[in-house]
């Protein structure tokens, strides 16, 4: 998400079809937890990003899903009465676009398997308002369908830069997640404010979001951290 700041690029179409040559390997490690009244989960994962053209990357994901109670905005599992963890696995695969300067789209589809053991479609959107001011606004969603339960759910965030420095990041806003169908039924939802810290030389993202909703109270910290190569 924060990688529109510095790695922003071009709208020349050419560059959709120009291969970038050396090519541009990205690794990105994440675990995130979640917390609430009536569900709680963990995930860990990688994320692998090679560059095909300037303005379109393959991504491939692997990711770990532990859910220890009930089921929630973004679990894939019917509602079952047993307390016992669930344990899942998720493969993904897609592409990313650089539409235009300081946004990147990406869709991917993929499948679970384990406790979850049916395909998923995902797509992520970014884009970053006012890149040469002080305080830029950040806006993102991500959308995903689950096949397992027929729930389809979303993440919305608008974050703004409140300070800056050379070597970090401190961003605050709010965000918040809508979900429904399938075993849920009725559309239901959450939010709160969000904060989010950005390391620099480490590239290495902290954010926490806590808020109440449909799952009552509940409150959610993600890491990430990336590391990249030029070919």
């Amino acid at each position: 998400m924060l990688a529109g700041i510095g790695e922003a690029k071009g709208q020349d179409l050419a560059r959709f079809f120009d291969p970038e040559i050396p090519g541009h390997l990205t690794l990105r490690l994440f675990g995130a937890g979640y917390g609430a009244e009536k569900y709680g989960t963990t995930h860990d994962g990688f994320e692998l990003s090679q560059t095909i053209t300037h303005e379109v990357s393959f991504i491939g994901r692997a990711i770990a899903y532990q859910v220890e109670r009930g089921t929630g905005f973004d679990s894939p599992l019917n509602p079952s009465s047993h307390a016992a963890t669930h344990n899942f696995g998720r493969f993904e695969g897609g592409l990313s676009l650089v539409p235009f300067q300081g946004t990147t789209f990406a869709f991917m589809g993929g499948e679970d398997v384990g406790d979850s053991d049916a395909p998923m479609f995902e797509n992520d959107f970014s884009s970053w308002i006012r890149l040469r001011s002080r305080h830029p606004v950040n806006f993102a969603y991500s959308t995903s369908h689950y096949f397992e339960n027929g729930v389809t759910y979303g993440l919305v965030d608008l974050r703004a830069v409140a300070f800056s420095t050379g070597r970090w990041m401190l961003l605050m806003g709010v965000g918040g997640a809508i979900w429904g169908g399938g075993s849920v039924g009725q559309a239901k939802g959450q939010g709160g404010p969000d904060v989010g810290f950005f390391l620099r030389s480490w590239r290495l993202s902290v954010d926490l979001q806590a808020g109440y909703g449909s799952s009552r109270t509940y409150g959610t910290l993600s890491v990430s951290r990336s590391v990249s190569w030029d070919e």
